[in-house]
């Protein structure tokens, strides 16, 4: 036994010490980024030198950052154990770049530099990567059979204060106030200064009070002129380690102020609302329904087009196409507000109008409708005739026999004819109670030609009639072509006006084309009714059919309320619904599937929709810019600022031109496109397009972009310092000219950031650590404990225990031999 423990203690063996040749390369691969922070980045190399100096194979160093230097590591042979006593690694030399972390690319660097006769990988580093695919490199390394092993470095929690980001809108018009907000981290409680910039004049600055945690800092500017403008926030702190995350930018692109054009349904209606805009840079032109354009050519001025209480009645289906098509096909924005002569009360069902709103004509059914008393006041005169065939005077016959379709048992009428003078056809009376329905309508057949018109004598016979009827609601329809020997406007007007008070509302059906469209226009709005032109047979029953519709369901609903929000969106940026003044009533619509339903009534209808409609964006405000459902609001203070909202939702993008231009960055290289199309939108190619780029620091430098694909154009360029960046981009061919503008920000790196705010998206700490030495099969282990055990290392040395046993034995061996002990 003596023996057998001599021969085996000179075997020297060892617990611990895995198989492997003593010659088989150990290479450490060392953070020295700059999250670590100058202590850290010299605890990290002590660490490594220990491992270095307790290998006695070939050792590697390789230091990395963002990119990676090697050192030639020289291991001293009686160094001390201690850490905090061993001489760190020497620092790495310049070439090293300590802006992000990419521990990626330094284990395919340990990967290439271990070979193919095996070895192994130490990795040391706060375990905070921002670049690359670590995990994919530990694979490769597993795969070749290296294994890694990890030491993470945990830095002390040391006071910071940062700017975390600023955001404001990516797009602006010249004018337009906007508002900026600045995240601010923080792990310290401090009085910090914050100073905010817009453009190349300072705005603001303040002092903060700052928490551990996140703070927003809010701030209202305006857009100066059209361009890139750039918005950057600055702070400073006393407990402060980092300044370079201490500064941060954005930018806008800040188009020309838009051009809207304004149909009012009734004279001065948009003045009030023009005088609210021009404060806030939004030019307009105002117009009357007649007038608006049937080319699209003629609309290519504006970017927004506002309907204030327009009736379908009022604009031809050209117009109505024409408006449909400046949103679908040119991009442009629709706003439509709400009176008693839009939406639903104007007919726009079944119209392009309808198309295009985020609404549709058809109001929530409600519970029983109040009863009605109709009047219908017909034209019989000679200028309707004649009497047979498809004449005006039968289109009128038929257009009210088509409305009593529309009433129901209780319902009062009167049917009124008139030439020269004016004939009772039907006294007011219930439905069902005395005439049946069928009975109504052939009298109203029945009713012969006249001779002269004298509407206003008729309309004095009826309106008053009309207006001593018990029903809540009293309606009178005039079905005429407004053809009379009187024709004294101010009497009609302040006729229809007096009625009006007394609770009777009138709409008119224009019969035939050649009718006094002026008149009878102008009476329906007096009377707070629908206006119809029905200048073909054709056209009655949709006409009819509408009037009915609206008797039927009584879209209009009136009463003080509240707008409740539905859905927080662009159109009310910067307001809440306790800022908003009550309303006195609206038009009832229903929302449409796709649209957002921003606003919305006590009785769950749209009060303010929105919707994408094919490359445009159209807006329904139910109630009305004015009276008599928003009477009070042209007197609120920020009644320009909601309308202005509203209208800037719809304009089209400042950068959705012929000509866009993006900046794309790929590590230290950002890419330059431009995508350019001609008029019919197909890529243009073969341009020449030349980019100048304004840097941070206010210098230039123009660059041409080379064609890489159909209509699009690109170069590659290092941005050489943090900040803002301008570019505005040309490109020709030919006659042709195209410009596209658009601003960039490189922002300082994620290296940065304290750990608790550095979200890159990937794995950090031990999770990374412990991730890194699962994939590397056969599998890696922390370091620490393994010091002096990996690749030829002495591990625990069982020689001495092995002689000391032969000692033992020795004597025992003499005693025996000598008979001093028995066996």
């Amino acid at each position: 036994m003596i023996l057998a423990l001599v021969v085996v203690a000179l075997a020297d063996p060892v617990i611990g010490a895995r198989p492997g040749r003593p010659e088989a390369v150990l290479v450490l691969v060392v953070d020295q980024s700059d999250s670590l922070g100058s202590a850290g980045q010299l605890d990290v190399r002590r660490q490594a030198a220990q491992v270095a100096a307790a290998h006695n194979g070939r050792v590697e160093v390789i230091y990395f950052g963002a990119n990676q230097a090697t050192y030639a590591n020289k291991q001293p042979t009686d160094a001390p154990t201690e850490i905090n006593q061993r001489p760190p690694l020497p620092p790495p030399d310049q070439s090293l770049r300590a802006d992000r972390t990419n521990i990626a690319a330094a284990l395919d660097a340990a990967r290439a530099l271990i070979g193919p006769n095996g070895g192994r990988v130490a990795l040391f580093s706060d375990a905070l990567p921002n670049d690359g695919n670590a995990l994919a490199a530990a694979a490769a390394l597993g795969a070749a059979g290296i294994p890694i092993d990890t030491n993470l470095y945990v830095a002390p929690d040391l006071p910071e204060v940062w700017i975390q980001s600023i955001e404001a809108p990516p797009s602006l018009r010249e004018g337009e106030e906007f508002e900026a907000q600045v995240l601010i981290g923080s792990t310290v409680t401090e009085q910090i200064e914050l100073r905010f910039a817009v453009g190349s004049d300072q705005q603001d600055t303040r002092s903060v009070a700052v928490v551990p945690g996140e703070k927003r800092i809010r701030y209202t500017s305006k857009a100066g002129i059209p361009g890139v403008l750039t918005i950057r926030a600055e702070l400073q702190a006393g407990q402060d380690q980092q300044p370079r995350n201490n500064t941060a930018a954005t930018t806008s692109l800040v188009a020309p102020a838009p051009l809207i054009l304004i149909v009012e349904g009734q004279p001065a209606a948009a003045r009030p609302l023009q005088t609210a805009l021009q404060p806030l840079s939004i030019n307009t032109d105002v117009i009357a329904p007649e007038r608006v354009p049937t080319r699209l050519s003629d609309l290519e001025k504006y970017q927004n087009i506002t309907l204030l209480d327009v009736s379908a009645g009022d604009l031809t289906l050209d117009q109505m196409a024409t408006l449909r098509e400046f949103v679908r096909s040119e991009g442009r924005g629709l706003v439509a507000a709400g009176g008693k002569s839009s939406f639903t009360l104007g007919s726009y069902k079944d119209t392009p109008l309808e198309q295009v709103l985020p609404v549709q004509m058809t109001p929530p059914k409600r519970g029983e409708r109040p009863e009605i008393d109709m009047l219908l006041i017909i034209d019989q005169s000679a200028s309707m005739g004649p009497d047979t065939g498809d004449s005006k005077f039968n289109m009128a016959k038929e257009a009210a026999i088509l409305t009593t379709e529309s009433l129901r048992e209780n319902d009062r009428i009167g049917v009124l004819a008139f030439d020269i003078s004016q004939k009772w056809i039907i006294d007011f009376q219930p439905i069902g109670a005395g005439l049946s329905l069928a009975q109504l309508q052939g009298q109203i057949s029945q009713i012969p030609l006249g001779g002269g018109t004298d509407m206003i004598g008729a309309l004095q016979a009826g309106l008053p009639a009309l207006a001593s009827q018990p029903g809540p609601v009293r309606h009178a329809i005039l079905l005429t072509d407004g053809r009379s020997f009187t024709n004294n406007r101010q009497a009609y007007e302040n006729l229809v006006e007096q009625m009006r008070t007394r609770g009777v509302t009138l709409s008119t059906i224009a019969i035939g084309a050649d009718a006094d469209t002026d008149l009878l226009r102008e009476l329906a709005k007096i009377g707070t009714g629908r206006y119809h032109l029905a200048s073909r047979p054709s056209d009655i029953p949709r006409l009819t059919l509408q009037e009915s519709e609206i008797l039927r369901t009584e879209p209009q609903v009136e009463g003080d309320f509240r707008a409740e929000v539905v859905t927080p969106h662009a159109t009310l940026r910067g307001f809440s619904a306790e800022q908003l003044p009550a309303l006195r009533g609206y038009v009832a619509t229903t929302i449409k599937p796709d649209a957002d339903l921003v606003l919305q009534s006590p009785q769950n209808d749209p009060v303010l929709a929105a919707w994408q409609y094919g490359l445009g964006r159209a807006v329904a405000w139910t109630p009305g810019a004015e009276a008599p459902w928003a009477a009070d609001w042209s007197n609120w203070p920020d009644y320009g600022r909601f309308w202005a909202g509203l209208i800037r939702y719809t304009l089209p993008e400042p950068d959705s031109g012929p000509l866009q231009v993006r900046v794309t960055q790929h590590g230290d290289v950002a890419t330059l496109s431009a995508d350019l199309v001609g008029s019919g939108g197909e890529p243009l190619d073969l341009a020449d397009v030349q980019v100048s780029m304004t840097m941070p620091d206010g210098s230039e430098r123009s660059l041409a972009l080379r064609q890489i694909a159909p209509g699009r154009y690109a170069q590659d360029v290092v941005l050489p310092s943090e900040g803002a960046y301008a570019l505005a981009a040309r490109a020709t061919k030919g006659s042709l000219v195209r410009t596209g503008t658009t601003g960039y920000v490189r922002g300082y790196p994620a290296e940065y950031l304290p750990a608790l705010a550095a979200d890159t998206g990937l794995l950090h700490g031990e999770a990374l650590m412990q991730a890194l030495r699962d994939a590397s099969r056969p599998g890696g282990d922390v370091v620490a404990p393994l010091i002096g055990n990996r690749d030829g290392s002495t591990g625990f040395a069982l020689w001495p225990w092995l002689l000391g046993l032969a000692t033992v034995l020795w004597p025992l061996e003499v005693a025996i031999r000598r008979g001093w002990i028995r066996i």
